[in-house]
C-alpha cells in the first residue's frame, strides 16, 4: 500500500475511533440528513469498538475482518453497511471513492460468506 493508502487507512481508523467512542458523532456529521443520523447512531449501537476498527482497516489493506467481527457486521444489516460506507465516502479524496465503495461490497460479501460457512455457536 501506498503512502496516500496508509494516509487515509490512518485517518479512516482515526474517524472510526472518533465514531465508535463519540455517542452523537454521526449525528453531528450528517446534521443534514437527520434520518441517516439516526439510522448511523442505530448501527453504532450493534458493533463493538473492536470490530469497527477492525472492519474499517479492512477496507484498506489486503485481508478479511475476524469470523467475530463478519458476524457483528453481517448482523447490524446491509442497510447499516451502506450508510457507513456512504459516510467513509463523504471523508476520503474523490480518486478514492470508487476504491472504498468497491472495497467496502467486497468485505461485506467476504463477511457474508464466512458468516454463512461458519458453525452456529
Amino acid at each position: 500500500m501506498g503512502s496516500l493508502g496508509k494516509n487515509i487507512s490512518l485517518g479512516l481508523f482515526l474517524f472510526i475511533g472518533i465514531l465508535v467512542i463519540t455517542p452523537g458523532f454521526a449525528i453531528r456529521t450528517h446534521e443534514e440528513d437527520p434520518e441517516l443520523s439516526r439510522h448511523l447512531e442505530e448501527c453504532h449501537a450493534k458493533v463493538t469498538k473492536r470490530c469497527a476498527i477492525e472492519i474499517s482497516n479492512s477496507i484498506y489493506n489486503n485481508n478479511t475482518p475476524s469470523e467475530y467481527c463478519c458476524r457483528k457486521h453481517i448482523t447490524t444489516g446491509k442497510a447499516c453497511h451502506d450508510d457507513f460506507i456512504k459516510l467513509f465516502v463523504s471523508k476520503v479524496p474523490k480518486d478514492k471513492v470508487a476504491f472504498v465503495v468497491a472495497k467496502g461490497d467486497q468485505i461485506w460479501n467476504q463477511c457474508a460468506a464466512t458468516v454463512a460457512l461458519a458453525p452456529v455457536a
